[in-house]
């Protein structure tokens, strides 16, 4: 610009200090809300996995009412389900991962259980598979596993970390990983070890499977 034939440099513009706070308090904003919405998201998927685990134990129940032996076991499945279906042995145990699988397979094709078998088991929110074992370690029962996958029906690759095991059994159970409906354990690449009565809620690593009990 030039005033009365001199240049004069006019004063280049740019943020004032109440821009750059605006601006710090509205990335903060963003960044609080998409890190919440992440939180919340996660919580939903720690819920579904109860859900689903409620509306298998519905199933379940139906079933052994209606054909007055446990899924997988049944030993007359093919006459009074479904020729496609294999038999259960009746010996009242489920131990194999044949047994699991024909467990998920005498529910579905019984129609009492509406879900997509993948690799022949249910699958989770979380990632990884529901299985279903008689007499787990030390824990007496029949139980629903959520793992990463299995290779025997006993070696189990964890999955879920201790602090949201513990969130799923504080909410819906007694808080302790090693009494009551839900039970946590840790799977050590040989199969699972007690994580003792306690939870550590520092610990993020998914190494842990959670168990469900049928009953």
């Amino acid at each position: 610009m030039k005033f009365f034939g001199i240049k004069i440099k006019e004063k280049e513009k740019g943020f004032s200090l109440i821009e750059v706070a605006i601006a710090i308090v509205v990335v903060g904003l963003v960044v609080s809300l998409t890190l919440k919405g992440k939180e919340l998201i996660h919580t939903a998927k720690l819920n579904s996995v109860v859900d689903q685990v409620n509306a298998f134990r519905m199933a379940t129940q139906m079933f052994m009412e209606k054909y007055s032996a446990m899924p997988g076991d049944f030993a007359n499945a093919k006459d009074m389900i479904d020729g496609s279906l294999e038999n259960g042995s009746g010996n009242g145990n489920i131990s194999s991962i044949s047994d699991a699988k024909r467990f998920w397979k005498h529910l579905v094709v019984s129609g009492l259980l509406s879900t997509e078998l993948i690799n022949g088991f249910p699958v989770s929110k979380l990632g990884g598979y529901y299985s279903v074992a008689s007499n787990v370690g030390e824990n007496e029962g029949v139980w629903i596993i959520l793992s990463r996958g299995t290779s025997n029906n006993m070696n189990f690759s964890g999955i879920i970390s201790q602090e949201d095991a513990y969130v799923i059994d504080k909410k819906y159970d007694n808080g302790d990983p090693s009494s009551g409906e839900i039970r946590t354990l840790k799977a050590t690449g040989s199969g699972l070890a007690s994580i003792g009565q306690r939870y550590d809620l520092k610990n993020k690593r998914n190494d842990c499977v959670i168990m469900f009990r049928l009953w």
